[in-house]
């Protein structure tokens, strides 16, 4: 039986091997394009001392693979200088620059290594491998030419310049399959240094760098040199912006802007396409709350050379969110401690000192069971507020005196049901045992009078029926003697609105 199961589980993993042995894997270019040679000394462009690429990943056989999830990636170059040391030298990624909608495929911990004699030309460049993301979380490699970038690299010389043709260079050494663009002087390392790329072919992490070719497509960019686009704010994945938000850019060798956001990650549906002259920030107000949006900026030289930088992502705030219970008298039912019906009340928060100016307003529906409803702000900052409720005939409450306090994207409860002291100058009746907002307020003027009673008689008199009229008091779909009740009963007790 031990021999039986041994050998059921040697063929299950030889199934297993088997499976990802044979499984289609993805094929690829991976190419250094887009150099751009510049010149910080300022000799006008006949001495460059710094120069910045991009490294491109391709997807070349979406139809027989499938999505190419990226796992790993590493990426060494053999660089060809005219003497000196590593420390001559500087590098770096430039940050922003990356298309991979998970950050962490990003590589890690570039290094310029001179003298280098594990390469032919004495000094590598290596940008070393991303973290493991973990199979489900790796960035789908793009299939249209000429791919994802991975991200853009500087190279800069500390002092003095470099020829970008003689002195300065990348060597391919080993073999395997090359692009035969520019020559051999201008090539991918691979495999001494050596260079991979690993995808999940199903769930396993899997080697894929002999299904690749490796270029460098190196062309002598006249001034001014390709754009260079780095986002900086909102930062990418954040949360809890403001329906304003202002949105800044690092652009290098651009005379225009295009800032585009839109509601899905590939720009089908792009809400806002602002051109912007020279500057790099820019102002946009009215986005919706708790909302996910993508930006992204695509920029142009004096050459009408474009280039679309990374996209990133932001949410909006959820907004300020004010839970309120309160209970029109008229509609409310005591015997069974609930209304005759949902109801819209709208709240307005005010400022708590004279003139007590309206900072926002919010509507929402009032439960006829728990008599409290959400109230969404859009534009609140963090601050004491009175809470002014309005409803379809009662008289307009007041929270109590001094104000609430309420916090922004915070969540505030508040509860004028419990006593008349909830209400400010006590302004709540008395029903069963729930305080509730005076009704009879027929014409919103802020006061319960004869003019508000004679319309309750009018309406009584031709039996006016249906449903949410201003004098059905009582919610039951009729205007008749109960509505005229109430009404009478809070004019006699000169019911009218009481505020600061």
């Amino acid at each position: 039986m031990k021999k039986i199961f041994t050998l059921f589980l040697e063929v299950l993993i030889a199934m297993f091997f088997s499976f990802n042995l044979y499984a289609i894997q993805p094929t690829f270019n991976l190419s250094a394009i887009n150099f751009q040679f510049t010149d910080s000394i300022g000799t006008g462009g006949v001495s460059y001392d710094a120069m910045t690429f991009d490294i491109y990943i391709h997807h070349s056989n979406l139809g027989s693979s499938g999505p190419f999830e990226f796992a790993m990636g590493q990426y060494y170059f053999n660089v060809k200088t005219i003497g000196g040391v590593s420390s001559d030298y500087t590098y770096y990624i430039l940050p922003g620059t990356t298309q991979f909608t998970n950050p962490n495929a990003l590589p890690r911990n570039s290094t310029f290594v001179m003298p280098d004699a594990t390469s032919p030309t004495g000094a590598s460049l290596r940008v070393n491998s991303n973290t493991v993301l973990g199979a489900g979380n790796g960035p789908i490699v793009s299939s249209s030419y000429p791919g994802t970038r991975i991200c853009t690299f500087r190279f800069k010389k500390k002092v003095g310049s470099f020829d970008p043709i003689n002195d300065l260079g990348f060597f391919q050494s080993g073999t395997g399959t090359y692009g035969s663009n520019v020559g051999s002087a201008w090539r991918l390392a691979l495999p001494n240094p050596f260079t991979k790329i690993f995808a999940y072919v199903g769930t396993i992490n899997t080697d894929i760098s002999l299904q690749g070719t490796y270029t460098v497509d190196y062309y002598y960019y006249p001034y001014p040199p390709p754009p260079i686009i780095i986002l900086t704010n909102p930062p990418n994945y954040s949360t809890n912006n403001s329906l304003s938000v202002n949105f800044n850019w690092i652009g290098e060798n651009s005379v225009e802007y295009n800032l585009q956001i839109s509601s899905d990650s590939l720009f089908n549906n792009i809400i806002i396409s602002e051109t912007i002259i020279v500057d790099t920030f820019k102002t946009i107000s009215g986005f919706n709350i708790n909302t996910k949006y993508f930006w992204r900026i695509i920029a142009r030289n004096g050459l009408g050379t474009s280039r679309t930088s990374s996209v990133w992502n932001f949410t909006t705030s959820p907004g300020t969110v004010l839970n309120l219970k309160i209970i029109p008298e008229g509609i409310y039912y005591n015997l069974f401690n609930q209304l005759a019906r949902r109801d819209t009340v709208t709240v307005y928060l005010r400022n708590t000192a004279s003139p007590y100016s309206i900072v926002d307003s919010s509507k929402a529906v009032i439960d006829s069971m728990n008599f409290t409803g959400s109230f969404i702000f859009q534009n609140t900052p963090s601050g004491t507020y009175y809470i002014a409720t309005k409803h379809l005939n009662s008289i307009e409450s007041w929270s109590k005196a001094g104000g609430e306090p309420m916090t922004l994207n915070g969540s505030t409860n508040y509860d004028f049901t419990t006593a008349a002291s909830q209400a400010f100058g006590n302004n709540l009746k008395l029903k069963g045992s729930k305080y509730c907002a005076y009704s009879g307020d027929i014409n919103q003027d802020g006061i319960i009078d004869a003019s508000d009673l004679i319309k309750v008689y009018n309406d009584s008199y031709v039996g006016l029926t249906g449903r949410y009229i201003v004098s059905d008091l009582n919610g039951d779909s009729v205007v008749d003697a109960s509505d005229i009740s109430t009404t009478d009963n809070n004019v006699f007790a000169g019911i009218l609105k009481i505020i600061p």
